[in-house]
């Protein structure tokens, strides 16, 4: 898979000497799933673009220690996917196996164990509130690591139709940290979807498929 750092509008805040807590986007230009999936076939078409929201900690990172968030995410076209068999937290890998899509689910991440080794992550406490457009959830968190590391906060996938094409992708919220006494570290990111240079070449091609 193709990974692009969005570095639209991204914001980098630092509690003094403390721990460095930066977001950043994570776009997959096109989420491919092995095999087929039974409940959403047409996965595999190249309607379905993904961008992980993640978090980096470093510092004082066991005094410091990343411990809730905050996230709202807005598109202005297509809508964000949410697999049949999905929920609020990321899947179970039992349901992966089965049905690969679902892998890709708009989902937000509570983090016990890195992320690189399975199963990583829970589902998170707190409240959501999930629409086509919209996205926004509060929850709590107990990082590894002694709360440094390199976490995923949330999955977005988005589909959206060529026509619908590009869409502005936008998320915005805040963390905080275990000694911070209620200071918040807020971001706010943007990216387009799919980014200028797969734009141009999905346009080259349907317009060589039109040409047919």
């Amino acid at each position: 898979m193709n990974r692009i750092l969005g570095l639209a509008v991204a914001c980098v805040f630092c509690a003094g000497a403390h721990a460095d807590i930066t977001e950043y986007l994570d776009l997959y230009q096109a989420a491919v799933v092995p095999g087929s999936d039974s409940v959403v076939p047409d996965f595999n078409a190249g309607d379905y673009c993904t961008c992980d929201l993640r978090l980096v900690v470093d510092g004082d990172c066991d005094e410091w220690m990343w411990t809730s968030s905050h996230a709202e995410a807005t598109i202005d076209g297509g809508v964000f996917f949410e697999h049949p068999v999905g929920g609020d937290g990321p899947p179970m890998a039992a349901f992966v196996a089965i049905y690969p899509a679902v892998e890709y689910d708009s989902f937000y991440c509570a983090i016990e164990y890195d992320y690189s080794n399975q199963p990583p992550m829970k589902v998170p406490a707190g409240s959501a509130d999930n629409r086509p457009r919209y996205r926004m959830a509060t929850w709590f968190d107990t990082p590894p690591n002694e709360g440094c590391g390199d976490f995923l906060l949330a999955r977005y996938t988005i589909h959206a139709t060529p026509d619908e094409l590009p869409v502005i992708f936008r998320v915005q919220g805040a963390n905080t940290t275990m000694g911070g006494g209620g200071y918040l570290y807020p971001y706010d990111l943007r990216l387009l979807v799919p980014e200028p240079a797969s734009l141009a070449l999905l346009g080259l091609g349907l317009a060589l498929i039109r040409r047919r």
